[in-house]
Order: structure tokens, then C-alpha cells, then sequence
């Protein structure tokens, strides 16, 4: 992976457990990618760890700006920067990945978002808004405390605060109208929220195509294969058997092929490998349900195996 220097421009407190960050080049040169809403990027800290942030800035801002909620169980990313991180540091961000994009067209844009959730969802209503599409935007959170870039939101954000998981299903219930052609919804959040969403827009009559997830958390781990199976790696040249039990990174790793991946958990896209032969087992999500169902495409951090063998073009 590829890894540009950037430095802290500015620091702000958002709201309460976010941590806004600004970061440009220390010369003022222009940033060396683009994006586009959805994206999010590799952070790669001086402790070591390596974390995923969505992007909230838009590419004529000039900057890349991330909202990072503090997390009680923090595994020293969200915990070091909120503590750590000081203004004029430089740290090292990799070029912008989208598994999240606003999807071209016309039609109605929902966006849902609850807590921190938001910081996917913020720069596609901003895009909305330029483009003169029609979207709307319902942001759930426990209290104007924790509501992040509230803001920044114009007053026509449907906010909602201290509604608990019954009381947010029931306010979902309501919100979607009969779908039509173009129309997306895109949510994030929390597992549950995400699922309330999915099954509120199922019941009147929205196709599972016009649904989009971002997981900013891995699901609880899925049991891997307790066979094994043999993995080739066609550019590379090398056959290895996967162990039961092993990863396919792993595996790999042992045949002296290095996959690249970051996050290790199925949610950030960065070891996604097209897949020539054999029968992906999906435990990602990172995958659209059109990728997965395509069999083109597999996530191997996480994911394996079906069949006897499987052909990737690495």
C-alpha cells in the first residue's frame, strides 16, 4: 500500500468523544488523489496501528477532513489519536477507497445515519445538494451532545435524539415511500439501526439494489472452514493448501505471497481480490450482495472457501 504524509492542520472537538482532523500537505501542495463521497482512507499511526476514517471533505476543499468517535473499547487507534495526536504532526494516509459510492442518477437519495454514522453520509447530502438532487437526510442520535456536525446540517436534516431501538423502528416505519427508479437509500451506524432500516425499507417494497451499508465495525467472527482446500494464486505462479482453519492471507503469506490488506476484518475493502475458479464463503462486509453473488470477488482476510480449490488472480 501506497502511503502519502500529511500533516495536522487543525484539531476540533465536534462533539462530545469526536475529534475532527484536518490534513493537508505540510507545503500546501495540492493533495496527490481524488475522491468522491463515501470514500474513506487508511490512517497509519506511530503506535503502529493502522485505522479506517471516512472522508467528509469534498476534493475542491483542498484537505482531507475525518470525524473520529473515541471508543470506550479502543484497540489504541481512536484512543491514541484523540490523545496523541497534536497540530503540524505529519502522519501517514493512504490514497482514498470507495465501497460506499453515491450512485448515479436522478432519483430521490435517503440517507440514514445514526451517531457516527454520519460521517460517510454528510459529504453525499452536500453532493446531493450541489447537484440540485433530491435527498433527505435522518440523523439519529442520543443527544445534541453526541450529534456531530449538527451543525453543519441545513434545517431541513430530520434530527432525532434519546429515541431508543423500539422508538427508531417505529419512526422508521413511516419514512419511506414507494421506491422508484434511481432512488437510493444509504445508511450507517450500528449493526441494529442498519438492520431497523434494511427490514423498514423491505416492507414497502424497496429491492435489496437500492439498499447500501457501511460497516464501521466487524460482525461477530463467522467459523472458518474446518476443511481444507487448495488455494492458486495464478500471477504469482504458486499453489499452497489451505489449512483448516487458516486464512487465505495466511495461507498465502506461507506460500511467500504477501496479500495486501489492512483492517484484517471484512469492512475496509483493501484485500478484495477478483476470483478466477472456485467458490467464494463469504464473511466480509465490504462486498456488495451483487459482488457476492457475482462469485467474482472475495475478501480473503475473512472469507474462503467452498469448493476443492480456488483460483485467485494474484
Amino acid at each position: 500500500m501506497k502511503w502519502t504524509a500529511l500533516q495536522v492542520r487543525s484539531l476540533r472537538l465536534e462533539a462530545d468523544d469526536v475529534l475532527g482532523i484536518e490534513l493537508a500537505p505540510a507545503d500546501a501542495a495540492p493533495l496527490p488523489f481524488t475522491w468522491a463521497p463515501g470514500a474513506h482512507v487508511d490512517l497509519r499511526l506511530s503506535n503502529g496501528a493502522v485505522r479506517q476514517y471516512s472522508v467528509m471533505s469534498l476534493p475542491e476543499e483542498g484537505h482531507l477532513y475525518l470525524g473520529v468517535k473515541r471508543e470506550p473499547a479502543s484497540r489504541g487507534g481512536s484512543r491514541w489519536l484523540h490523545e496523541q495526536l497534536r497540530l503540524g504532526t505529519q502522519i501517514e494516509v493512504s490514497a482514498p477507497r470507495n465501497l460506499f459510492a453515491l450512485q448515479p442518477g436522478s432519483g430521490l437519495v435517503t440517507l440514514l445515519a445514526a451517531g457516527i454514522g454520519i460521517t460517510p453520509l454528510l459529504p453525499m447530502y452536500r453532493q446531493c445538494l450541489a447537484e440540485r438532487r433530491p435527498v433527505r437526510l435522518l440523523y439519529f442520535t442520543r443527544d445534541a451532545r453526541q450529534a456531530p456536525f449538527l451543525q453543519r446540517l441545513g434545517t431541513d436534516v430530520q434530527w432525532y435524539g434519546g429515541l431508543r431501538a423500539a422508538q427508531i423502528a417505529e419512526q422508521l416505519a413511516g419514512q419511506f415511500p414507494q421506491w422508484q427508479t434511481d432512488a437510493g437509500l444509504y445508511c450507517c451506524g450500528p449493526a441494529g439501526f442498519m438492520d431497523s432500516v434494511e427490514q423498514a425499507a423491505l416492507k414497502t417494497g424497496w429491492p435489496t439494489t437500492a439498499l447500501h451499508r457501511e460497516h464501521f465495525q466487524a460482525p461477530p467472527p463467522a467459523a472458518i472452514e474446518a476443511h481444507g482446500y487448495s488455494l492458486v494464486l495464478q500471477r504469482s505462479g504458486c499453489e499452497v493448501q489451505v489449512q483448516p482453519g487458516e486464512s487465505l492471507i495466511q495461507a498465502a503469506s506461507r506460500a511467500g505471497v504477501e496479500l495486501e490488506f489492512s483492517c484484517g476484518m471484512g469492512i475496509c475493502g483493501a484485500c478484495v481480490c477478483r476470483v478466477i475458479e472456485g467458490e467464494p464463503e463469504h464473511r466480509d462486509d465490504c462486498l456488495s450482495e451483487a459482488q457476492r453473488h457475482s462469485g467474482e470477488w472475495i475478501a480473503p482476510c475473512v472469507s474462503g472457501c467452498r469448493s476443492q480449490r480456488l483460483v485467485l488472480d494474484n
